[in-house]
């Protein structure tokens, strides 16, 4: 069982918009290079994987005092796993995720990198750059929202780079940065009680709905112009959540504005790559089985 708590302690379903992205960016890829899915993209998840469970695990470790505030599941709170064995981990995992994609470009190898300097310096004091409004935004849209579809050119150089074309990371990075600041919003309270901060705590609530609709609506609008229909769709969808917000005022709804846009997304991934729809849903029976019987919850769910 204790195996069993550090594996989901890595947070398995918050790795979707990152395996959703980049797939789907793959697949828009691939449809315009003419290739197929290589083993090079199986590395890549596979890095991915590993440094997104490494941020995880050392977000847990300084953030362990908030998530009590905020009643998020506490793996910490609850000792089922140590705070010695979650750095550990973290140390491990992000070298075993530079060594995985060592083998593929200097651009991948410089992407992870970085990704990992923002990973680090995300949560870890002094700058914790999670709870700053405008660098927390930041990161995670430059982190998530553009490093991961230029990911998919493992062969990528300064020479081919401009292959991928900047409308899809562009896209992706506007969507990120509006499901960012949907997320500070329920976790506003236990966030400024523990002096955090977000866009949440700092902003009144119309004006982060506001930004988020603001670059949802971009996305938008990037998606169409580079003919990209099915993500400008997708756009659409989630800033009518948010509209939908900004008339009412319930918690339930704040969690569905964040949530189903990734939904989506996971969607339109497996639709792509129907293998990954099926590992999604083994991953939610999973998860389903587990929290049930360690914490006495339903999770995941919508809301």
């Amino acid at each position: 069982m204790k195996i069993l708590d550090y594996i989901f302690a890595a947070r398995p379903m918050l790795h979707l918009p990152l395996w959703s992205i980049y797939l789907v960016s793959l697949h828009y890829h691939l449809k315009l290079s003419g290739e197929s899915f290589q083993w090079q993209d199986l590395v890549i998840l596979a890095g991915t994987t590993l440094l997104a469970a490494a941020a995880y695990y050392i977000n847990q470790v300084y953030d362990v005092g908030t998530d009590r505030v905020n009643r998020k599941l506490g793996f910490l709170q609850g000792n089922f796993v140590s705070v010695g064995g979650l750095t550990a981990l973290y140390i491990a995992l992000s070298v075993a995720a530079v060594a995985v994609v060592a083998m593929l470009s200097p651009v991948t190898l410089g992407i992870f990198l970085a990704a990992f300097v923002l990973g680090y310096f995300y949560s870890t004091p002094p700058l914790k750059l999670k709870d700053r409004p405008v660098a927390g935004l930041v990161v995670n849209a430059v982190g998530i929202g553009f490093m991961v579809p230029v990911l998919v050119m493992p062969d990528a150089s300064v020479h081919n780079i401009g292959l991928l074309g900047w409308d899809n990371p562009l896209y992706f990075m506007l969507a990120v940065g509006s499901i960012y600041l949907l997320t500070t919003l329920p976790d506003r309270e236990g966030d400024a009680a523990a002096g955090k901060r977000t866009a949440a705590v700092v902003l009144p609530r119309m004006f982060v709905l506001l930004g988020a609709l603001i670059l949802i609506l971009l996305a938008a609008y990037t998606a169409r112009r580079s003919g990209h229909e099915l993500l400008s769709y997708l756009a659409l969808a989630s800033s009518a959540l948010i509209l939908v917000n900004l008339m009412l005022r319930k918690a339930a709804l704040e969690l569905a504005a964040a949530k189903i846009p990734i939904l989506l997304l996971t969607a339109l991934a497996g639709y792509f790559f129907p293998l990954y729809l099926l590992i999604i849903v083994a991953i939610i029976f999973a998860g389903r089985i587990y929290y049930k019987k360690r914490f006495g919850v339903i999770y995941p769910r919508l809301a």
